[in-house]
């Protein structure tokens, strides 16, 4: 169990970082997650959690493999 916890964290967290790391290096905006962005009338807070949808889901099938295998 603990293992399965372990394995579904790591790879939330490095899909997650690859998703947005991918985004700030091509500047894709969807995939881009910032807390504010100061501009000359003041700030705006934003950024997309698609990466982190994407990583939930991904995650889930992960998790799903490593079940399967652990059975057998």
């Amino acid at each position: 169990m603990i293992k399965t916890v372990f394995v579904g964290l790591t790879s939330f967290f490095l899909i997650s970082f690859l998703l947005v790391s991918i985004g700030y290096v091509f500047q894709i905006e969807w995939l881009m997650f910032r807390y504010y962005e100061e501009t000359s009338t003041g700030f705006s807070t934003g950024g997309s959690v698609i990466p982190f949808i994407i990583a939930i889901i991904v995650t889930f099938f992960i998790g799903e493999t490593y079940q399967k295998r652990q059975r057998f």
